[in-house]
């Protein structure tokens, strides 16, 4: 499989780079300037760069390589530049998504994403759009011994919450974890290792058990042990106390059931 790279930005760093066939495989490099394309293609050490957007009108194949900022004036060149029926689009960064790619669908092109997947260590990605977009992704990422999720393309927000809870929603759950540890008087460094603990334990059970491993005071429905919980938090820390209050009531309607009450604590 040929492609050719429209870059626009560290293509050195992307997947591609990384594909074990990319230099018998990656065709024409162009870019927003001839310079720009010269140096990709040295940094990557693979394809040859053109002049002209153009120049990319024999590839079937197209990568998207480029910064967020830099996609929209490049697929609007592209479209301006090629005859895209029968061509294929993927734009290769993360955080980005075939919506971006509609000048290019509109005449004719078959569009799609695909992003690494993060915790994976390169072997996970995922990918949305056309059907024979997502196919060449499959492809492209079955050189590396990867594996493609598929997502729908109208539903990418609720990926990109997927990867808030994960991660800039979960990182607040362990610093108020170790804060509660400190104002009971344990050592940062001590706090710090059984915050590990906690949350790799959890972590553990959830993957092994799924919501069954749900456990606690709150799980049991205990008010009581609850309130005491929330009284301690609320004589040293009230942002700590308001925040385990809201979460408390969130989780128990989420993982309580039908029958879980709505009552707040």
């Amino acid at each position: 499989m040929t492609f050719a790279v429209a870059g626009g930005g560290r293509v050195s760093g992307s997947f591609v780079a990384r594909l074990p066939r990319l230099a018998s495989q990656l065709g024409p490099v162009a870019a927003q300037s001839y310079r720009l394309a010269s140096r990709i293609v040295n940094s990557i050490g693979a394809g040859h760069a053109v002049r002209r957007y153009e120049d990319l009108n024999d590839s079937a194949l197209i990568l998207i390589c480029a910064p967020a900022q830099s996609v929209v004036p490049i697929v609007s060149a592209l479209a301006d530049a090629l005859d895209c029926r029968g061509k294929i689009f993927l734009l290769c960064e993360d955080g980005a998504d075939s919506r971006q790619l509609t000048a290019l669908k509109s005449k004719g092109a078959k569009v799609g994403s695909i992003q690494v997947m993060r915790g994976f260590e390169g072997r996970r990605y995922v990918a949305e759009g056309d059907a024979a977009a997502v196919r060449a992704a499959r492809r492209l990422v079955g050189q590396l011994r990867g594996r493609v999720e598929e997502i729908s393309a109208a539903k990418l927000g609720l990926y990109a919450a997927a990867l808030s809870f994960g991660g800039s929603l979960f990182t607040p759950l362990m610093e108020a974890s170790l804060l509660c540890l400190q104002e009971a008087g344990m050592p940062k460094a001590g706090a710090m290792k059984v915050v590990e603990a906690l949350f790799q334990s959890a972590l553990r059970a959830y993957a092994y058990a799924g919501r069954r491993s749900w456990s606690g005071p709150l799980a049991e429905g205990d008010r009581a042990a609850v309130r005491i919980e929330i009284a301690a938090l609320e004589a040293a820390n009230p942002i700590l106390a308001q925040y385990y209050r809201e979460a408390a009531t969130l989780s128990r309607q989420l993982l309580g059931g039908k029958n879980a009450s709505s009552e707040p604590f």
